[in-house]
């Protein structure tokens, strides 16, 4: 009834005692749905009584899949294949919609990953706020959701990874060349070489799991 907008933003919604009689379910169920709108940001309660609907925006949907993507096993190439069309995007608006601000936070970042290549924690640590800045100056709330929601989901295998590529992972250039389609404004440019820098990185990926699993094998074998 929420989602069809038959109770809109701002309206309160009936009596306990109504909505259970209408459903034909107990108070308990009742209140237990309604935790769960609450929970999910579809709900509030206002002081003197009565819980109302809330405006909704793209933080509340993105709560429904949050829970299945962060519990659910990570497969790192098929999450850094769907990171692609984040990333590529988000730096195409990036370069439209960059603050002063924005571009000194990207280079900040940006000489992090440079100065870290010898330790990977590090590094990883720089690589991510690089990614979540550039996120961010795109002004689009749904790209920076989304970017935590994926570091949260591969962080763990993503240090794993890195510490056995090592500094060979250097991305140096294709963040310099995106920083510099950032800076000059250029969508187009900036989403071709993020596109590149990920199709660079899903590629190893995807030789770093084949080489995994062919040591798996042989050792099954021994």
């Amino acid at each position: 009834m929420i989602t069809r907008e038959k109770y809109k933003p701002g309206d309160r919604l009936p009596s306990e005692m109504v909505l259970c009689e209408r459903f034909s379910v107990s108070r308990n169920t009742l209140r237990a749905a309604l935790n769960k709108l609450h929970v999910l940001g579809l709900t509030e309660t206002r002081q003197g009584g009565g819980t109302y609907v809330k405006e909704v925006d793209s933080d509340v949907y993105l709560n429904f899949v949050m829970p299945a993507l962060l519990t659910s096993n990570v497969n790192l190439l098929e999450a850094m294949e769907f990171r692609r069309g984040i990333e590529v995007e988000a730096a195409r608006l990036a370069a439209e919609n960059a603050s002063d601000e924005d571009i000194k936070e990207l280079q900040r970042y940006l000489e992090g990953c440079k100065e870290n290549l010898e330790s990977m924690m590090a590094f990883e640590n720089a690589n991510t706020n690089f990614h979540f800045a550039i996120a961010k100056a795109s002004q689009s709330k749904m790209f920076m959701r989304m970017e935590a929601i994926i570091h949260q989901m591969i962080s763990t295998v993503m240090q794993e990874y890195l510490s056995e590529q090592g500094a060979d992972i250097d991305s140096t250039f294709y963040h310099e060349m995106v920083m510099r389609c950032i800076i000059e404004h250029k969508p187009d440019e900036a989403a071709y070489f993020m596109d590149r820098h990920m199709q660079f990185l899903v590629e190893r990926v995807r030789r770093y799991i084949t080489n995994e699993k062919l040591d798996e094998n042989q050792e099954k074998e021994r």
